[in-house]
């Protein structure tokens, strides 16, 4: 097994991941975005678990094989933006 952050394996990060990104499906602020609609709505709902089954995606592919660590840096990439666009609906566009 290919050793990653902490010295633990991959495929312990994109189980814990994972996990994270489930919660964050199943379990979300229905109350505070209830009022929402659109787009915003969209992005405060969706994207967060997004960010996390990517980062996931991401993890995986390290604990496959080194030599896809160039397609795990862009699907971590893509899952730095999604989680700055869901910040910048969350706080500070309205």
């Amino acid at each position: 097994m290919i050793k990653g952050f902490l010295n633990l394996p991959w495929f312990v990060w994109a189980g814990i991941a994972l996990v994270v990104a489930v919660i964050y499906t199943f379990v979300w602020p229905k109350d505070r975005i209830a009022d929402l609609t659109g787009f915003r709505f969209l992005v405060l709902r969706w994207t967060h678990a997004l960010t996390w089954y990517l980062l996931a995606v991401n993890f995986l592919l390290r604990g496959l094989d080194p030599k896809f660590s160039g397609i795990a840096n862009l699907v971590a990439a893509s899952g730095g933006l999604i989680y700055l666009l869901f910040i910048t609906k969350t706080f500070f566009v309205k």
